[in-house]
This record gives C-alpha cells, structure tokens and sequence, in this order.
C-alpha cells in the first residue's frame, strides 16, 4: 500500500496539471475577448464619459493589460508540453480549444451580422458601436485559436475535427434560424396587406433578414466544404448530423405542417376568423416548414452520397422513425383524448374539434414517415434494431406508467373532493387516458417486435456464428496528417477492410495527393490480397508496407 500512493499521487498530479492549465487558459481567453470588446467600445465612443462609464473602462483596462499577458505566458508554457503531449493532454487540449472556439465563433459571427444588418436598417438606434466592438475583440480570439487549431506544430492529436465539426453545427442552426426568419418576412410582405415594401415591419427587415442568411450561409459553407466536415467519419460529426441535420428538421417538420393541416380542419370558425388566424401564424409555420423541408432533404441525400458507412445510414433511418413514432403516438393521444371530450358534458365543441384537428395531423404525417422509415412489412437486421426496440419500449412504458398514476390521482381526486372536481369523471381522467392508450400500443407494439427479434435471433444462431467465422476483413493501417483522416471515409465504409488512421505531422494533403494516394491504395487493394500499411507523403506519393 506504501509503494503504491506515490505512483497514485504522480498519476493524480499528470492529469489534474492538464485540466488546471487549460481550464485557466480558457477562462483568461474569454476574459481577453470580454476586455478587448469593452475597450474598442469606448475606442468607437471616443472615450465618452457620458456613453462609457468609469467602471467599463476600468474594466477594459483590467480584463486587456492582465488578462492577454497572463494568457500569453500561460499559452508558452501549454505549448511545450504539446510538443510531444500524451493521450490525456491532446485530449484536454482539444476540448478546451473546442470549447473557445465555439464560444468566441459564436459571439463574433452573430455580433459581426448584427453589425452588417444594422447597415440596412432604416431606424438605427446608435447601437452600432457595441455590436462592432464585441466583432472585433471576440473575432480576435477566435482567430487565434483557429489557428492555433490548424496549426502542425500545435493542432490537436486526439480529436483533432472537434472544434470543426462544433463550429459546422453551430453555423448550420444559424443558417436554419436565418432562414426561417428571412422566410417568415418575406411571406408576411406577401399575404399581409398592411405590410408595405416601404413601412416599418417590410423591406428593412427583409434586408436585415437577407443579412442573416448570407452572412450563415458563408460560414456553414466555410464550415461544411473548406474545412471538409462533409467528408468527416468519427463519432461526434454522425451524431450530430443524425441529430441537428435530420432529426430536429424532421421533428420541426412534422409538427409544423401538422399544425398547419389542423387549421384547414372544418371546425367552428368563421371564414373571416380563418383568415385572421392564417395570416397571423402561416408565413411562420410556412417559413418552419420550408426551412426544415431544406435541411432534411440535403442531409438526407449526404446519406446517399457514399460518404457515411452503412451503420450511420441504418442509425439515421432509426432515429427518423422514432422521432416519428412520437409524433404518431402523440397525434393518438389527442385524438382519444378529443373523443373522450366530444362525449363529456363540460367541453365546448370547438375545443374538441381544435383538438382533434391537431390530433390527426399529427397522427397521419407522423404514421406517414414512420411507414416510410421504418417499413414494418419489410425484414430488418434485428441486430441493428434492438437497441431502438429497447428503447422505444422502455421510454414509452414509462410514460404508460406515469400516465396510469396521474389516471389514479384523477380517479381518486374526483371522489375526494367533490366541490372542485368537473362535471363528469370522463373530463377528468380524459387526459392521462389518451396518453395511457397511446403509449401502451406502442410499447406493446415494440415489445412483440422485439420478442419477434429475439426468437429469430436465437433460431439463426449457429448460422451467423458460421458466416461471422467465414468472413476475414483485410487490415488496413493509413500513416498521414491528422488534418487528412476525412480521405479514408470511403475506405472505412467498405465492410471487407478494416481501416486505421494514425496521424503524423505536417500539413493536410491537398486535393490532387489525395486523389493519387487514394488511387494507388486502390489500385494495391485491387493486386494485394495481404494486409498492409500506407505511408502517404505530402507530394501524393505512398509507400506499402505488408503486415503478418
């Protein structure tokens, strides 16, 4: 026990040490870019007393004079230990630099639009100076740490397309946003005729709008293609593109074009109240719909594109269905709960048509794209499916669980206290009901099917033990800057080989090595039947080492 708490204390020490340090330099970075930013404001002022106060500048002084120079000297000693850093310290660094370069990207970016869209505006409020200056003191930053990020001698080992792959996320859900928003005005100058070309709510804020979107465009382009996220494997970027670039827009789709069928559903509305009730809320859900529409279609068609392995697109598919299945099993918890209203005593019968309008719209665009993802008639692996069948089950069965115990409260609360409780104990439990009968089919409805799964994974056992025995996957070992790994995305999605990357210094290979490094990989693999590594230099030219 003696001989072992110093090594304990050593192992202690080499991995707090990195986390200090780099916890120190993030909060001295955004400490520069607050002071840097607060002091171009009152530059921009020129050094007003009445528009800069005492304190602010203060502060300025403070955050700029101590916190750059701390932040520099810090930087010195972090960089020598990234010289020849270990696992854990190319780790750290990686999401500290991540991490500021997200936060300092996102400041900037949106300062730096809100400046250029002020431009156009027709009413300036003279708030110009402090959107410029928070452009300018963040996007310093930020362009210091995206080059340190790219950089050979200091770019991050492990995990090296964090920071590009959070900064591609972030400008693609701006662009959403400034999409929406262009959309919406555009539409509202359309369909409302109080809102002239030249009045306060039309072209200004169309061309405030137009600012917004291109101003995200570039920096999603930037992001997605210069940077070459597209043509990025790990794990982050196919998870956030399952999540930000296909689920959200479907779930954001579905809901919104549910929405806008439940208003066409005949209810007790006037025809004047109708058409209040569209030109108030159409152009947004119209603008929501169009948006998402967008960006599901395009990610949907980077699935097709050969760049994401089988198991991404199989996952994608999965996540689409059930985001569909929450909208089906949500649509017939309305419905039954706007049947059960129908019958009661105390609900008007417009608030159950509304509710039933809602309902079904959810319920049909949502069984729709569940058919077209999930295609029950259709045979599935059901190895890759049971974790989403498990899943589906257990979440839904939960919330079967607390809609039966809010079902009971009800039960018990309608005979307990009779002077606060409705007019019938069917408007009561109505509620909790719906939601019980949704959930239960669908957690049924998964349970049968995993059991289904099971059984046919138990009967085929000795089958798949005897091909997986069969089957022999060629290794493939690439040497290359860590800044290329996206080039081996279609290797890695070819089930024959199995693919490792392992970084070496230098700069990213640009197009035409790539190309010739991907050509001669091929034309071995075509002429080889061993497993071999790859060393690919800079000009395009490889070497092949064969391994036992």
């Amino acid at each position: 026990m003696a001989a072992t708490a110093p090594a304990f204390h050593v192992q202690s020490s080499s991995v707090l040490r990195p986390v200090i340090l780099h916890g120190l330099l993030f909060v001295l970075l955004m400490v520069s870019a607050t002071g840097l930013s607060t002091l171009f404001t009152a530059l921009f002022h020129g050094f007003d007393s009445l528009l800069v106060s005492t304190e602010q500048l203060a502060m300025a002084f403070t955050f700029t004079l101590v916190g750059i120079p701390l932040a520099w000297l810090l930087w010195r000693s972090i960089r020598k230990r990234l010289a020849r850093p270990s696992a854990f310290d190319s780790a750290i660094w990686s999401l500290q630099a991540s991490a500021a370069y997200l936060a300092t990207l996102a400041a900037s970016s949106c300062a730096a639009l809100a400046f250029l869209a002020g431009l156009v505006s027709a009413a300036r409020d003279g708030a110009w100076q402090s959107t410029l200056a928070v452009a300018l003191g963040w996007g310093t930053v930020c362009a210091w740490q995206h080059r340190q990020i790219t950089s050979s001698r200091t770019a991050p080992r492990q995990f090296a397309q964090l920071a590009a792959t959070a900064g591609n996320y972030f400008s693609m859900v701006l662009f959403a946003l400034s999409l929406i928003a262009t959309l919406t005005v555009a539409l509202e100058i359309l369909v409302v005729p109080e809102n002239t070309l030249v009045g306060p709510t039309g072209m200004p804020n169309l061309l405030m709008a137009l600012v917004w979107l291109a101003g995200s465009s570039a920096l999603w382009f930037w992001h997605w293609k210069l940077r070459r996220v597209q043509k990025m494997s790990n794990l982050l970027n196919s998870v956030l593109l399952v999540v930000l670039g296909l689920a959200a827009p479907a779930l954001a789709f579905l809901l919104a074009i549910a929405e806008l069928v439940s208003w066409v559903w005949p209810q007790a509305w006037t025809a004047q109240e109708r058409t209040e009730l569209f030109l108030d809320g159409g152009p947004s859900l119209l603008a929501i719909i169009v948006a998402a529409a967008v960006l599901w279609i395009y990610h949907q068609s980077q699935l097709r594109s050969g760049l994401h392995p089988a198991a991404v697109v199989g996952a994608a598919h999965l996540a689409l269905s059930g985001v569909s299945l929450a909208v089906l099993a949500t649509g017939l918890g309305m419905v039954v709960n706007a049947l059960f209203a129908a019958l009661g005593s105390s609900v008007s019968v417009g608030y159950s048509a509304g509710l039933l309008g809602h309902g079904l719209g959810l319920l049909a665009f949502g069984a729709a794209a569940w058919l077209w993802y999930f295609k029950p008639w259709k045979p599935f692996p059901a190895d890759s499916r049971s974790a989403y069948l498990v899943l589906f089950f257990g979440a839904s069965s939960v919330v079967a669980l607390v809609s039966l115990l809010v079902f009971g409260y009800r039960i018990f609360e309608f005979y307990l206290e009779p002077d606060s409780r409705l007019d019938s104990l069917l408007d009561t439990v109505r509620g909790p009901l719906g939601w019980l009968v949704a959930t239960a089919a669908v957690a049924g409805y998964h349970f049968a099917l995993w059991r289904s799964d099971k059984d046919s994974r138990a009967g085929s056992s000795g089958e798949s033990i005897a091909s997986q025995g069969a089957i022999t996957r060629r290794a493939v070992v690439i040497v290359g800057p860590a800044a290329s790994e996206p080039m081996a995305a279609q290797l890695k999605a070819r089930p024959e080989l199995s693919v490792t990357w392992m970084a070496s210094s230098g700069p990213a290979l640009d197009d035409r090595a790539e190309v010739s490094v991907l050509a001669r990989i091929e034309e071995y693999l075509a002429t080889h039947h061993d497993s071999f590594m790859v060393l690919a230099e800079a000009d395009g030219s490889v070497r092949f080492i064969n391994l036992a």
